[in-house]
C-alpha cells in the first residue's frame, strides 16, 4: 500500500444512526466537522452492525469475528482475552495502540445475584461498582492489545472511570450536576430525556476529545505510528445534552418517526409488548416504549443536541491531526456501534428490532492521497469488513494464532469472514459482497434472530418460530409493509432462506486453524 505505515485513528460513537449526519441528507442536523472526513473520503451509506448491541458490535470490531466465533453473542458476555486483537496485531508490528473512552468488552455490571466482595477486579475491570468504590482506577494494560487506555464507562448520570475521577479530583462540586435530578429544568417525562446541569466544558465528550489531542501530540513528537481508539459514550440514551446543546433544536420543528397505525400487528408479538407494556430486553429496560409526540420531538431533539457537542469536538481532533501534521498519512474513520430505534415503528433504543434505524450505523474512511475524495457508495458492508480493512491497508497480516510451519490444508478458507474494503476505498472497485447477515440471540425472550440484507431485501428468521419479517427495501424504504405472509413474494422469501443458511455457514469461525493431519 505505502511505503510509510499509516495511523489510524478511529472516531466511534455510541448508538448514532446512519442517517444522524448532515452529510447523509438529515434535513435538520448539522455535523459540518464530521461532514468533513466524509469530503475527504468515501461514505457508506448502507454500512450494518452485525449484532445491534454494544458488547457484541465492539467486540466484533475488535476481533475481526461475528458474535458466533468471538462468543459474544448479547451484552453482558464478557470477550475471552485470549482470542487475537487488531490491537494486539498492529502492536506487534510496532504500532503504539492506546485507546481513549468507552471499551465495554467486559460488563459494566456485575453477575447477576453476586455481592460486590465477590468481584474479583482483575476479571471485571470494566465494572462501574468496583470503579465508583476506588477498588480500581486504571484500566490494567495490555488491555486486548491496547499499551494504554483513558477509560469512560456508562453513559449520562451513570458515566464513570478516568474521566468521572478527573471530574471528581478538579471539580468535585460539579459531579452531582450529572444526576438528573439536578436537571436545568423539571424534566418532561419523556423517556430518559433531560437537560443536563454539567456545563458543557466538564463534560466527558470534550474530556475524550481532549486525551485524543493529548496523544496526536505526543505521537508527533515520536513519530511512531498508531493505532488510536477515540471512542465517545454519546449519544447513546440517556438523552441529556448539556446548554447550549439542549436548546440547539426545537422539538416542534422535528419531523415524526417513520411508522404507521396497524404495524405492529404484522410483526412478531414481543414488538407490540416492549411499545405498550415493556418488557426486558439486553438493549432496553422493561419499560413501554411508547412516546407522546411531544416526548419523541424532546427525545429527537436532544440527541441531536448530543452529537452536534461531538462533532464540534470532532473538528478540534481533526484540527489537531492537521496542526501536528499527521493527516496526510492517518486513516480516520467515522463509525458507530449500532444504531437508536429512535421511535420508528414506536420503539425506542434497542432489542431483536432489526429495522434499519438500528441495524445501520455511519461507517465513513478519510485518507488524503489515497482514497478518492467526496464518495458516498451504496456497497453493502459490515462491522466485520472494519478489522480486515485496517490490517490489509497497514500491511499486517490477520492474526491466526498457532500455525504449522507450511498449511496442512492448502483449500482452507480465508482467517476472519469479513471482507477488506481496501479495493473499494482505493477507488478500485464499485462493491466487495452482496449479503450481509446480522445475528441477534435475546436471551431475555428465549429468541434467536438471524437477518440476511441484500441489495433489495432484508429477511429475518426465528429459531422455531414461525413468525418473521420480509421486507422490499426498494419498494417499501421506511420498512412499514411486512411481506413474511405476503403470498406474493412467497418464492423471494425461500430463495433468500437459502441464501441465508449460505452466508451463515460461510460466516462460521474456521480458527483456530489444522495443526497437523490428526
Amino acid at each position: 500500500m505505502t511505503t510509510q505505515r499509516p495511523n489510524i485513528l478511529c472516531i466511534i460513537t455510541d448508538q448514532q444512526r446512519a442517517d444522524h449526519l448532515g452529510c447523509a441528507g438529515n434535513p435538520l442536523l448539522r455535523t459540518p466537522n464530521i461532514d468533513r472526513i466524509a469530503a475527504a473520503g468515501t461514505r457508506f451509506e448502507r454500512a450494518y452492525v452485525n449484532c445491534p448491541l454494544c458488547m457484541p458490535g465492539r467486540a466484533t470490531l475488535f476481533t475481526g469475528r461475528t458474535p458466533r466465533g468471538h462468543g459474544v453473542r448479547t451484552n453482558g458476555i464478557d470477550l475471552d482475552p485470549q482470542l487475537p486483537t487488531i490491537p494486539q496485531a498492529l502492536a506487534d508490528a510496532g504500532y503504539r495502540t492506546h485507546a481513549v473512552g468507552k471499551l465495554h468488552l467486559r460488563r459494566f455490571m456485575g453477575m447477576t445475584g453476586a455481592a460486590l466482595a465477590e468481584h474479583d477486579p482483575a476479571q471485571n475491570p470494566e465494572m462501574r461498582a468496583l470503579w465508583v468504590d476506588g477498588t480500581i482506577d486504571r484500566i490494567p494494560t495490555p488491555y486486548y492489545g491496547l499499551q494504554s487506555v483513558e477509560y469512560v464507562g456508562g453513559h449520562g448520570g451513570n458515566i464513570f472511570g478516568d474521566y468521572l475521577n478527573w471530574l471528581k479530583r478538579e471539580h468535585p462540586a460539579a459531579v452531582e450536576l450529572l444526576s438528573p435530578e439536578q436537571a436545568r429544568q423539571p424534566p418532561s417525562g419523556a423517556d430518559q430525556s433531560y437537560k443536563m446541569a454539567l456545563p458543557a466544558e466538564l463534560h466527558y465528550t470534550p474530556w475524550v476529545a481532549e486525551r485524543t489531542m493529548d496523544f496526536l501530540d505526543k505521537a508527533a513528537d515520536t513519530q511512531e505510528p498508531f493505532f488510536l481508539w477515540s471512542s465517545f459514550a454519546d449519544p447513546h440514551h440517556p438523552y441529556c445534552p448539556p446548554a447550549p446543546y439542549d436548546s440547539l433544536y426545537d422539538p416542534a420543528k422535528i419531523p415524526l418517526p417513520k411508522r404507521r397505525e396497524g404495524e405492529l400487528d404484522e410483526l412478531a408479538p414481543f414488538f407490540r409488548q416492549s411499545v405498550d407494556e415493556g418488557i426486558q430486553l439486553a438493549g432496553r429496560g422493561a419499560v413501554p416504549a411508547r412516546q407522546t409526540d411531544a416526548q419523541m420531538r424532546e427525545i429527537i431533539a436532544h440527541t441531536y443536541g448530543m452529537i452536534a457537542l461531538l462533532d464540534e469536538h470532532v473538528g478540534r481532533i481533526l484540527d489537531k491531526l492537521a496542526e501536528r501534521g499527521l493527516r496526510d498519512n492517518t486513516i480516520v474513520i467515522y463509525l458507530s456501534d449500532h444504531g437508536d430505534m429512535m421511535g420508528d415503528h414506536w420503539l425506542l433504543n434497542k432489542g431483536p428490532f432489526h429495522f434499519e434505524g438500528l441495524l445501520r450505523v455511519p461507517f465513513i474512511w478519510s485518507w488524503p492521497g489515497h482514497f478518492p475524495s467526496n464518495v458516498t457508495t451504496t456497497a453493502l458492508a459490515s462491522l466485520l469488513d472494519f478489522a480486515p480493512t485496517i490490517l490489509d491497508l497497514c500491511d499486517v497480516p490477520i492474526p491466526e494464532g498457532a500455525l504449522p510451519s507450511q498449511a496442512e490444508a492448502p483449500q482452507q478458507r480465508d482467517p476472519w469472514p469479513g471482507r477488506s474494503l481496501a479495493p473499494l476505498l482505493l477507488g478500485e472497485c464499485k462493491s466487495i459482497q452482496d449479503a450481509i447477515v446480522v445475528e441477534n440471540d435475546e436471551d431475555y425472550l428465549g429468541l434467536q434472530l438471524r437477518t440476511l440484507i441484500t441489495d433489495r431485501y432484508k429477511l429475518t428468521l426465528y429459531q422455531g418460530q414461525t413468525f418473521g419479517e420480509l421486507f422490499d427495501l426498494e419498494e417499501d424504504p421506511d420498512e412499514l409493509q411486512n411481506r413474511w405472509a405476503d403470498p406474493v413474494y412467497a418464492s423471494i422469501r425461500t430463495e433468500l432462506s437459502n441464501r441465508l443458511l449460505h452466508e451463515l455457514i460461510r460466516t462460521d469461525s474456521v480458527l483456530p486453524r489444522r495443526l497437523g493431519h490428526a
